[in-house]
């Protein structure tokens, strides 16, 4: 459009400049044909004039094809860049719609994956509370158990000693150690002067006082004792055959006197009797052993009942330790010889027979049930002073 415009501008400015010529042939004709009744033209000046205007006219024709050719050839080039901008404006509207739906695509991505994190932060947010409220559950508990207050640890570690105590009490027999360790007790509850505990205080001496009314017992020492008697049992020497002595042999000599016929008579008989059969008198009563062959059965079975005495004192079986060792007493005393080894061994035994031996300790601590409620009180005293701490 602008080409054009510039053509016709250049078209309309080319045309006066073409006129000017006729013009000026249609003013000089007057002056030519006035020369003409004064003096007519010559014929070389009027074939100057055409030739002039023909000239003219072909510069006119020449310059507006020219015009029309730039203006053809500058429409084309302009034809041909408007396409390549449609076409890269076309490029350009694809690649921006793939680029737009690209960001479609990870919008609607983030969307999910930040719906997926609002998930997850709701799950960590209620796992937070719970944890939140178990905390303070957890410190509503250390408050009660009022931790900033020492009375509380010596409450806390008497009630593990009355529990230290009982079981040497009733798993091990220990009567000694399971006073000592009530007395520990008693002398750190002491220390909180609270008058609270007083009750406990009391069920600790009542129990300090039934413990020491039983026999205590080295339960201990006896038990290396009887490992010291077990020890010895392997030197006893099994005792032999004790027979009577033999009466004296009569004499068999003959008299010279007949009268005493019968008696020589008598020992003729009996002198020739002692060549086939000798026969020896012998006065008390023989008592059948043990064979050889059975004595290591009979070491062993005095074992055992050294063992059995030793596993009843650990059981706080008085009646059965005495009868066990009574039982090694008397086969100590029957069976092996009765020399100082053997008859040390006897008096050991008899010794240890005389001991006394608990057949049953109590079957509960007082002070046990003492301390636990001494806690239970303990903790209900404290409530109230934090609900109203909590309150304010």
């Amino acid at each position: 459009m602008t080409q054009n415009k510039s053509e016709d501008s250049q078209n309309k400015a080319t045309l006066p400049n073409d006129s000017r010529p006729e013009t000026e042939k249609a003013k000089t004709k007057p002056s030519a044909k006035r020369p003409n009744k004064q003096g007519e033209p010559s014929a070389s000046q009027a074939k100057t004039a055409s030739r002039i205007a023909v000239v003219a006219i072909v510069l006119s024709l020449a310059t507006t094809a020219g015009l029309y050719w730039h203006g053809h050839q500058y429409r084309e080039h302009t034809n041909t860049q408007l396409q390549l901008l449609n076409t890269s404006l076309d490029a350009k509207e694809q690649n921006l719609m793939a680029l737009q739906n690209n960001s479609q695509a990870n919008i609607e991505q983030l969307q999910q994956n930040l719906a997926e994190l609002h998930q997850v932060n709701d799950a960590l947010n209620a796992k937070l509370d719970a944890t939140e409220q178990h905390r303070q559950a957890i410190e509503q508990q250390l408050a009660l158990l009022n931790i900033k207050d020492a009375n509380h640890w010596r409450l806390n570690e008497a009630n593990y000693l009355l529990q230290l105590a009982a079981h040497k009490l009733w798993l091990e027999n220990d009567v000694a150690t399971a006073i000592a360790l009530l007395l520990e007790a008693d002398s750190s509850i002491s220390h909180a002067q609270d008058p609270h505990l007083l009750p406990l205080r009391r069920a600790i001496n009542s129990d300090v006082t039934m413990l020491k009314a039983l026999p205590l017992t080295d339960r201990e020492g006896i038990a290396f004792r009887l490992e010291g008697i077990l020890q010895q049992t392997e030197q006893l020497k099994l005792a032999a055959i004790d027979l009577p002595e033999a009466s004296e042999l009569q004499n068999n000599d003959l008299s010279g006197d007949s009268a005493d016929w019968q008696s020589n008579l008598l020992k003729s008989w009996r002198k020739f009797s002692e060549n086939f059969i000798t026969v020896r008198r012998r006065d008390g009563q023989v008592e059948a052993l043990v064979e050889p062959q059975h004595a290591w059965y009979l070491k062993e079975n005095l074992k055992l009942q050294i063992q059995q005495a030793e596993l009843a004192l650990f059981r706080s079986q008085g009646e059965l330790f005495k009868a066990k060792l009574q039982r090694a007493e008397t086969w100590i005393s029957s069976y092996f010889m009765q020399n100082a080894q053997a008859q040390a061994l006897v008096e050991d035994l008899q010794e240890l027979q005389q001991l006394g031996i608990v057949d049953r300790v109590p079957d509960q601590l007082s002070s046990l049930n003492a301390a636990e409620k001494a806690i239970k009180q303990r903790q209900q005293r404290l409530l109230p002073s934090l609900e109203g701490d909590s309150n304010g």
